[in-house]
């Protein structure tokens, strides 16, 4: 046990001598681009995101950059040829989900300018809408965990980034059905505010 404390101990030293002490904070500003398994809906439908991004340096190399972010996920769905032979002025339903999501990533910068991100996310549902013939009740969890992966790259002031999502939980509220779950693009553009 006294080994383990001291080992402990020593690396937490060495980690913390050599840390750059470098913290911002950031905003961001990006498209989604959502699909959900076994739903009939339109794949990669593209919806937006924004929130505010810091990034803590732990060393040189790797840091941890935790995140908030206001996401909609937009589903369209698809019109079978049955429903458009029985009604050729059915339009496709469309959902409106948003989301509060905090994704706590680890960040490693393989070279000065790329930063390589990956870590869980989890998102709260904040409001659920759809557009189309009827106003159902929404069938859709009030959260879901993901695994978030992706890279950013530094161009001065501001970043780029690109990210893949993949949800780990089944979304769907209705019993006696398949499960959904979501992947998701995302692309975007930043720019920090605050650096130390």
């Amino acid at each position: 046990m006294k080994r383990i404390v001291f080992f402990l101990l020593v690396f937490f030293s060495l980690t913390h001598s050599q840390a750059q002490e470098k913290f911002s904070i950031g905003i961001k500003i990006g498209q989604n681009f959502t699909s959900v398994n076994d739903v009939a809906t339109a794949h990669n439908t593209a919806s937006y995101h924004a929130g505010v991004n810091a990034y803590f340096g732990l060393n040189e190399k790797t840091g941890f950059a935790p995140e908030i972010i206001l996401s909609q996920t937009k589903l369209e769905t698809s019109s079978s040829i049955a429903s458009l032979m029985m009604n050729s002025l059915l339009n496709p339903e469309t959902y409106h989900l948003s989301y509060l999501s905090i994704p706590l990533l680890l960040q490693l910068k393989p070279f000065k300018k790329l930063a390589l991100q990956a870590g869980p996310q989890y998102s709260v549902l904040l409001d659920q809408k759809k557009d189309g013939l009827q106003n159902a009740s929404m069938a859709f969890k009030n959260g879901e965990f993901a695994m978030v992966g992706g890279a950013k790259v530094d161009l001065g002031g501001f970043f780029v980034y690109g990210r893949y999502v993949v949800g780990l939980q089944d979304i769907n509220e209705v019993t006696n059905q398949k499960a959904w779950k979501t992947t998701q693009w995302q692309l975007g553009l930043g720019m920090n505010l605050i650096n130390f």
